[in-house]
């Protein structure tokens, strides 16, 4: 059973108030926490769920607590708890006990102090807490003398059996001095579903209403008396520095737009008709791009796969080249900015690449 952990942590920044008077200036006290030990008694009734009424199952509980106060919010304690525990039987009903006694690690949140801040003189100061336990039970002979009919209780115990267990509960702190306070407790124990014998295939539960007394071991805070000091004359000003010049702004940088790589056109098997609707993407951004740096020239070079003779790739590459350069002055572009040339077979692919209409493109390049 896995423990639950609950952690939080708060500081007091105490205000330093000063003021003035005639002669004198006063610097107020400090009240400052400090980390102590307590002790907590307490005792009550448990109830352990079962199938029996509510009040049947009610049993005395005890509960003694060696704690630790780090910081004005967040605590730890040691404690050892536990009396009695009770089960029901249904069929014939029929009511059990045992004893058990409960060792328990729980973290403690003091929540005043988390949402308030640290105030020693405060009254009320409710906490939280979490942890784990483990519980040893004993003395379970009434469990083993249940008429149970031909019913074999699985997780039954003799003797003396131990149990890990979870816990978390509420409590709050009534302050009667710095040194003693009432405190009156609820908590949860949720343990081994072997606790009270019966098997049920979920944690049995045990809760504890609990009143008593927590006496703190030693100091939990100190206050400084106030300081008074004699005024000290105002020291001259110095002064005014000489005015300086104001700084030349730096000349705002000079970006240079590098001319970009545009994307390729592809043709058609033996073709050198550009495809305007398969391309109008890059069509588009290739016209975008020459009129936007409209004083940069151009070369437009065409190339072809490797099917067929030198020559006539040659040719077909020139013509692809002619081909988009046409495009591109119809759309706006000067001429004088645009030279081809055809490159013939791609040398740029290889092997079953070149054979694709990967090759067969045109580049538009600075």
């Amino acid at each position: 059973m896995k423990k639950m952990m609950m952690m939080a942590a708060a500081f007091l920044v105490i205000s330093l108030a000063a003021f003035s008077q005639e002669r004198v200036i006063k610097e107020e006290g400090k009240t400052v926490f400090k980390p102590h030990a307590y002790l907590q008694l307490q005792g009550g009734a448990a109830h352990t769920l079962g199938e029996a009424d509510f009040m049947d199952l009610i049993s005395p509980a005890a509960a003694l607590n060696l704690g630790y106060k780090f910081t004005p919010a967040f605590g730890m304690r040691l404690g050892a708890s536990g009396w009695q525990g009770k089960g029901g039987w249904v069929a014939p009903a029929q009511v059990y006990n045992f004893n058990f006694v409960q060792g328990n690690l729980d973290l403690v949140l003091d929540l005043m102090s988390v949402f308030k801040g640290f105030n020693p003189d405060r009254v009320f100061n409710p906490y939280l807490f979490a942890g784990g336990a483990y519980a040893f039970g004993f003395d379970n002979d009434e469990a083993n003398a249940l008429n149970t009919g031909t019913y074999d209780l699985e997780y039954l115990w003799e003797d003396s059996k131990g149990f890990p267990a979870g816990r978390f509960g509420l409590g709050f702190d009534f302050k009667l001095s710095d040194a003693v306070s009432l405190m009156l407790e609820g908590n949860a124990n949720a343990i081994s579903d072997r606790f009270n014998s019966k098997k049920a295939e979920n944690p049995d539960w045990q809760f504890n209403a609990l009143a008593g007394i927590k006496i703190n071991l030693g100091k939990t805070y100190t206050r400084t008396e106030p300081v008074y000091y004699e005024p000290q004359p105002a020291p001259a000003p110095a002064p005014a520095p000489a005015p300086k010049p104001a700084p030349k702004p730096a000349p705002a940088p000079v970006v240079v737009k590098e001319f970009p790589a545009l994307p390729a056109i592809h043709f058609a098997f033996d073709s050198d008709v550009v495809d305007t609707e398969k391309y109008a993407t890059e069509l588009s951004t290739i016209v975008a791009t020459l009129k936007e740096f409209s004083d940069t020239d151009v070369t437009i070079t065409g190339y072809t796969d490797h099917h067929g003779p030198n020559p006539y790739n040659d040719k077909l590459s020139l013509r692809r080249a002619e081909a988009v350069k046409s495009y591109l002055v119809g759309e706006g572009i000067s001429a004088a900015r645009l030279s081809t040339s055809g490159a013939g077979k791609d040398s740029k692919t290889e092997g079953k690449e070149a054979l694709t209409i990967k090759a067969r493109r045109v580049e538009v390049a600075k």
